[in-house]
């Protein structure tokens, strides 16, 4: 397997492009020289230079597929949906719906576009997926499915794509700060994170934009957590 080394141009397709980490991805990607095409339901009202951007739902190929270049050297999905509450609150509903974007989207959209692939997929988890966390059911459940899929289609995949995930904390995004009933909140989430901080959505594309680079050439199949140190390291007392 041949993988572009870090000053190498890539073709990078980014699938939930508009906002947070996705958007992030964007203008980093084209800062650092690489070719990109963006994807999400909305263009934004200035499409940033250096972008293919598409209007398309990644649960439908057809939107999107014959816009797409013959060689995609790195795939990013950073589709999600974040639904709280405890169970006795859940509809089923919520839950297919939470499963749908994190999973059945990733398969349907990887299943489209694999004959164009060559490289690096990267999947966007959260560390709700391993950490037992009170009023996370539905995340926990689509983003363990998430974690699954992105392993075996690792073993899959190998040696001609690599693939792997980025599990992080709460991100201050328009849509993390509303989950968590605003900013107000972030110092007491921090103190509960042994670094004392959240990872900003640049931290967490920089962590991708790592993942598809010669640097991580040997590595395939495995899950980095961005989240401060919550899932591993425990705070006295």
């Amino acid at each position: 397997m041949e993988i572009p080394n870090q000053s190498t141009p890539l073709k990078h397709f980014i699938a939930g492009a508009s906002r947070g980490i996705g958007r992030s991805l964007v203008d980093q990607s084209i800062a650092m020289g690489h070719e990109v095409y963006a994807l999400s339901r909305t263009p934004p009202e200035t499409v940033p230079t250096g972008c293919h951007w598409i209007s398309g739902d990644v649960s439908n190929p057809s939107s999107y597929t014959d816009q797409l270049p013959d060689q995609i050297d790195a795939l990013t999905f950073c589709p999600g949906k974040v639904v709280l509450g405890p169970l006795k609150r859940l509809r089923s509903e919520q839950m297919l719906e939470t499963y749908q974007t994190s999973v059945l989207d990733a398969f349907t959209l990887i299943q489209a576009i694999l004959p164009k692939l060559a490289g690096s997929i990267v999947l966007f988890s959260s560390v709700a997926a391993r950490t037992g966390l009170p009023n996370h059911c539905a995340i926990s459940a689509a983003k363990s499915g998430l974690e699954g899929f992105g392993i075996a289609l690792a073993a899959e995949l190998a040696p001609k794509v690599r693939v792997n995930l980025i599990a992080p904390t709460l991100t201050p995004t328009e849509m993390g700060l509303a989950m968590v009933g605003g900013e107000k909140m972030i110092p007491m989430i921090e103190g509960r994170h042994p670094l004392k901080k959240l990872p900003s959505v640049e931290e967490a594309a920089a962590t991708a934009l790592f993942l598809h680079s010669s640097a991580a050439v040997s590595m395939t199949g495995q899950i980095l957590k961005v989240d401060g140190g919550m899932s591993r390291v425990k705070l006295p007392g």
